[in-house]
């Protein structure tokens, strides 16, 4: 027998794109008349908008339960059953895109109008476009989140929860602008390495890159060539015969857009290099934005363990070390590190083992100065699942440790 979609653990964000199918696509072209391919870039684009707007909405137990009232109370459910008829133009549009405008204005605030306009700039579409597309797309999500709730048993937290474990993603899907929009924090100016801007195009995420090369390649085919002749030159000095594949070339050019660094200036001036959109470049502008509130859950990228152990890899030190001055720089921030598994072995043993992870790393970090007052442990071993564990995929995402922060 089938299971629902809404019991089987997954990305939210696919759960309502699989409800935007090439049909629904062109009712909702013709209905804000823009082409196709910009009206599905748009949908595309506005479903982690809302789903980030909505993650910051959850990050206070007040609005925690404010968005489970509005689910139990909107009616949502009509918006999944007949998806069809939301784009159709017809009475049903008219009532959920007034519906989707009183939702985006519980969800951004003043900010929604910004938020519309910053969708349409990216995805070449009018801000009228925009704003019917954001507005009916809101009360698919909500209907999703609610089906899902109900099919998991999900309360406030729960809801909340599900969110926050896929705030990366989310923020990962983001346009540049309404990222931008969205975001807030202490002084960040982006900066790729240098071997970035020098062979690959600037983008800040895989995601971003790949559709860059996917439309743009012949852009930067010639600083690839380039790129490509300067490595083959040193391979001949040193003796090697050098890889003249292309792909490997466009793949290098990927790798070191992934690791593009920003720098983060702390209170204090100390300035640090880290990854764009790591734990840590989150964290600080979290941390450097009043206007977020507590709890926020970030969860632990470049963070590895060795095999059922709680060593930590050589490579996660620095992301250990950048956390421990991130906190310094904000000694009032309290956390609560949380440790997770995969559902392999004895479920005794993993919470343990997860608990275990949790304080070495905090460990770690109080041997580099950070209070170990400001630091709570916990571990849920094979508990909290955040996506399927029958694929390696998925039990990779479940073997994971979290950051909450539970003051500022």
């Amino acid at each position: 027998m089938a299971v629902s979609q809404f019991l089987r653990p997954g990305s939210l964000m696919d759960a309502v794109k699989g409800y935007l199918t090439p049909d629904v696509v062109r009712s909702a072209s013709s209905l804000v008349g823009e082409s196709e391919s910009s009206t599905r870039q748009t949908l595309n684009s506005a479903v982690p908008t809302v789903l980030s707007g909505l993650t910051s909405m959850v990050s206070s137990p007040a609005g925690a339960s404010g968005l489970a009232g509005l689910i139990r109370d909107g009616g949502f459910g009509s918006a999944v059953d007949n998806v069809s008829s939301l784009f159709s133009g017809g009475s049903a549009t008219s009532s959920m895109l007034s519906v989707g405008s009183q939702l985006l204005g519980k969800i951004f605030g003043s900010r929604s109008s910004s938020v519309a306009d910053a969708l349409a700039k990216s995805s070449g579409v009018s801000s009228a476009s925009a704003t019917s597309l954001l507005s009916l797309s809101a009360p698919l999500i909500m209907g999703v989140l609610g089906k899902r709730a109900s099919a998991q048993g999900l309360d406030a937290s729960g809801l909340a929860n599900s969110l926050l474990a896929e705030r990366s993603d989310f923020s990962a899907a983001l346009p540049s602008g309404v990222s931008q929009l969205l975001g807030a924090g202490p002084s960040v100016v982006s900066r790729a390495a240098e071997t970035t801007t020098r062979y690959a195009p600037a983008a800040t995420d895989v995601r971003a890159y790949a559709e860059t090369r996917r439309t743009g390649l012949g852009r930067w085919l010639p600083l690839l060539l380039l790129a490509l002749g300067a490595l083959a030159l040193l391979s001949f000095l040193r003796g090697r015969t050098p890889r003249t594949n292309g792909d490997n070339v466009v793949q290098r050019g990927a790798d070191l857009t992934t690791n593009a660094l920003s720098k983060i200036t702390l209170p204090g001036g100390i300035n640090l290099s880290v990854p764009t959109g790591s734990i840590n470049y989150n964290l600080a502008r979290f941390l450097g934005d009043n206007s977020q509130e507590v709890p926020r859950t970030f969860v632990f990228d470049h963070l590895n363990f060795e095999s059922g152990s709680t060593q930590l890899t050589a490579d996660s030190a620095k992301t250990v070390s950048d956390l421990a001055q991130v906190l310094k720089a904000y000694p009032n921030a309290q956390v609560q590190l949380v440790g997770h598994t995969d559902n392999t072995g004895a479920a005794d043993a993993n919470q343990a083992l997860s608990l275990s992870r949790a304080e070495a790393v905090k460990a770690q970090l109080v041997a580099q100065g950070v209070g170990a007052d400001r630091i709570a442990t916990q571990g849920f071993g094979q508990d909290r699942p955040v996506a399927a564990n029958d694929t390696e995929d998925g039990r990779a995402r479940n073997r994971r440790i979290e950051l909450t922060v539970t003051r500022k």
